[in-house]
């Protein structure tokens, strides 16, 4: 594995779909996490899985780009008590010139009722960036008061279904999927002086699952989301607003490769030097998933 770029990285709020890719604008050293995309139904993988994606996006605008994502199980680890294992992503044109994220998840992730939005409640360790020497730092992610229930966001998941099995073509073989369609509607409201303005992100993705893949089990993952404004006087009734569309953006994802093997230099020089760490309450980082509204 090539080391990651020893340089200043940009944790942001990636505010991304389940599967990958970040905003169209988000800057070159921002990172992606993938800790979202895994298969939490049931354990799909052991140390050392990993699997590649192809990913595509357009949007309305004109704007294209094409990248990969890779995501690793690089290790376990016994933290505050807690049975733990290691996610290693990185995304970009190639692997030498990709950013890199790495994250420390509880298996306790596995017995949630809802793991798929509730995943981010069992990271424990998020990597922050490297000091001066390539060392990682890492911020903890505990919790200010861990004996209050996590606020439960199964409604912001969106509607469910399942639509049957069907043939994916990927690199590696032709290969049967189950697929499940989300559909999601949030609405953001803005009240001004006069008016009120709902900003509004329509989501339809369908997935295609097969137990083949380890990690993730998503064989492909198309998405299409629209952007929405809606702005209406003060007294009149929203339902008469007419929506106007901002932006289109249309994501594709195909796995390309998968196997075993996967090793990572971040978590070894972690490891090695027990490099900083710094404490944060969870709510304080933005990382990969979407975020509920406003």
């Amino acid at each position: 594995m090539s080391h990651p770029h020893r340089r200043p990285i940009v944790l942001g709020c990636l505010l991304v779909f389940a599967l990958l890719a970040g905003p169209a604008a988000r800057p070159a050293e921002a990172r992606v996490s993938a800790v979202g995309l895994l298969d939490y139904s049931k354990k799909n993988f052991k140390v050392g899985d990993w699997v590649r994606y192809r990913v595509e996006i357009s949007n309305s605008k004109g704007y294209e780009d094409l990248n990969l994502q890779e995501v690793r199980i690089v290790g376990e680890e016994t933290y505050r008590g807690e049975r733990c294992f290691w996610v290693e992503t990185w995304y970009g044109p190639d692997e030498k010139s990709a950013s890199f994220d790495l994250a420390l998840v509880s298996y306790e992730v596995f017995q949630d009722v809802a793991p798929d939005v509730h995943y981010r409640n069992y990271m424990r360790l998020v990597l922050l960036g490297l000091d001066d020497e390539g060392v990682p730092e890492m911020n903890d992610l505990q919790r200010s008061n861990p004996n209050a229930a996590p606020p439960d966001l199964r409604p912001y998941r969106g509607q469910v279904d399942t639509l049957g099995v069907e043939a994916v073509e990927t690199p590696k073989g032709k290969l049967d999927g189950n697929r499940v369609r989300i559909t999601r509607r949030l609405s953001r409201t803005h009240p001004e002086a006069d008016s009120t303005v709902n900003r509004i992100t329509d989501t339809v993705r369908d997935t295609w699952f097969n137990r083949k893949v380890p990690v993730t089990s998503v064989l492909q993952e198309n998405e299409v989301s629209t952007r929405k404004i809606q702005s209406y006087k003060v007294g009149t009734p929203s339902t008469d607003a007419t929506e106007t569309i901002d932006e289109s953006m249309n994501r594709t994802a195909i796995a390309v490769e998968w196997g075993t093997g996967a090793k990572s230099t971040l978590l070894e020089q972690w490891r090695e030097k027990r490099g900083l760490l710094r404490a944060k309450g969870a709510g304080g980082v933005g990382l990969e998933g979407e975020a509920p509204p406003d």
